[in-house]
């Protein structure tokens, strides 16, 4: 089994628009979920929020603040 992914449309009365090219002599199974909204063509502009407008980083913020050996995560 292979899964592939088809977002369809419909139109005014529920229809859908364009049907999608399937292999041919095969069983497909489907199941809808319905998108709660439809897609926007626009995308905001992600931004940070105005309280850390002044905010700078300083050291290193990649490196964890505690040494991998005294986690007991591997301990058993």
């Amino acid at each position: 089994m292979q899964a592939h992914r088809a977002l369809l449309e419909t139109d005014e009365q529920g229809r859908l628009k364009d049907m999608p090219v399937l292999p041919p002599r095969t069983r497909v199974e489907a199941i809808f979920l319905v998108l709660e909204e439809p897609p926007s063509s626009t995308t905001a502009a992600r931004r940070p929020p105005s309280d850390l407008s002044g905010l700078r980083i300083q050291g290193d913020v990649i490196t964890p603040p505690i040494d991998a050996s005294d986690w007991s995560v591997n301990d058993a």
